[in-house]
């Protein structure tokens, strides 16, 4: 097992090095000038060129991606040019906004998706499996964009339940900082007030996420049940008088687990690139709309540091991924 894990941190830094390379000549090629935006597009070309010296744009590309690894290789990703603040700092502002939401969105989807696929699989052909089974057909039909506005319609302008975006209410003050999550920093504060305000925020952009999703994983949990339910053990199993209960939650689940984990990996790992759009459309102020006002800036630094944190994320989830599959079946080893 471990050198497996050794051969994959390989493999994921060789994986890391060629995306630094990508995002580096991409952000070089492409013709839009960054110090055409810094010094505002009535600005005379001495002034852009007096930009550009300061940014180091016009120096080598080798010359250029030799200072940008340099400055990696201590978490450096350099200045952005839009907020004038170092990339880290924005990334330690804006980061605990994206994970809260993300883990939180999650994690529910989970508590949804598993019961519901298990529900289906159990009453085949019943009501419930033919609800799962043209609920998820719609929602996967829906873009993620159109369901938030559509939420957003419904329960912001029509009826007034809920708020259009942010985090929090305007008029409010963000709580004391303990680890960056509202949710958990307004308990720690004792303010339930904000708590309940945060988690009014939530509910949009987290039904959005959980929406676009749950057909996915609903209908694959379904199929993978389905599959494992018949197979011969089942038959065993129950022909030695085990309740169908005992059956599916001993025997089938488990069993079916293994292409759930492989989904729910890659659409966690999917998550931090539709965020853009869910913290676009609510205006939450995560890496997501941190990355969407970087694109439209041309702003260098930001993009390519969101782009390596979120490749790093993913291979990270793909290895835990992998590492589950053992637990879940003694078979799989990695020797």
């Amino acid at each position: 097992m471990i050198g497996y894990v050794i051969r994959r941190a390989g493999w994921m830094c060789l994986v890391l090095l060629t995306i630094t390379v990508i995002t580096f000549v991409l952000s070089r090629v492409i013709p839009a000038n960054p110090a055409v935006f810094v010094a505002g597009y009535g600005a005379s070309q001495a002034q852009v060129d007096r930009i550009s010296h300061q940014l180091g744009l016009d120096q080598p590309l080798p010359v250029q991606y030799e200072h940008y690894m340099v400055g990696l290789a201590s978490l450096d990703f350099g200045r952005s040019i839009r907020t004038g603040r170092p990339v880290t700092t924005d990334l330690k502002a804006y980061l605990p906004a994206s994970l809260e939401l993300i883990g939180i969105s999650f994690l529910l989807y989970l508590v949804i998706a598993l019961p519901i696929g298990i529900m289906a699989a159990t009453r085949r052909g019943q009501m419930p499996d033919l609800a799962v089974r043209a609920i998820s057909m719609v929602a996967s039909a829906a873009p993620i964009f159109w369901l938030a506005m559509i939420l957003q319609l419904v329960f912001f302008s029509y009826l007034g339940w809920l708020p259009l975006g942010g985090r929090i209410d305007i008029r409010e003050a963000p709580p004391p900082t303990f680890t960056g999550f509202f949710t958990i920093d307004s308990i720690l504060s004792g303010n339930v007030p904000l708590f309940l305000s945060t988690l009014k925020h939530l509910i949009l952009p987290v039904v959005t996420i959980v929406l676009s999703q749950l057909a996915v994983g609903a209908r694959l949990i379904r199929s993978s049940m389905l599959q494992e339910l018949g197979k011969p053990y089942v038959r065993t199993a129950r022909s030695k008088g085990l309740s169908e209960r005992t059956v599916v939650s001993r025997h089938v689940v488990r069993n079916a687990l293994n292409p759930v984990v492989t989904m729910a990996g890659v659409q966690l790992g999917y998550l931090f690139a539709w965020i853009i759009l869910v913290e676009t459309i609510f205006q939450w102020p995560g890496i997501g709309l941190y990355a969407f006002e970087s694109f439209g800036a041309l702003d260098y630094s930001p993009i390519m540091a969101l782009t390596l944190v979120g490749s790093f994320a993913f291979v990270v989830i793909n290895l835990v991924t992998d590492l589950i599959y053992p637990m879940l079946d003694p078979r799989i080893s990695y020797q």
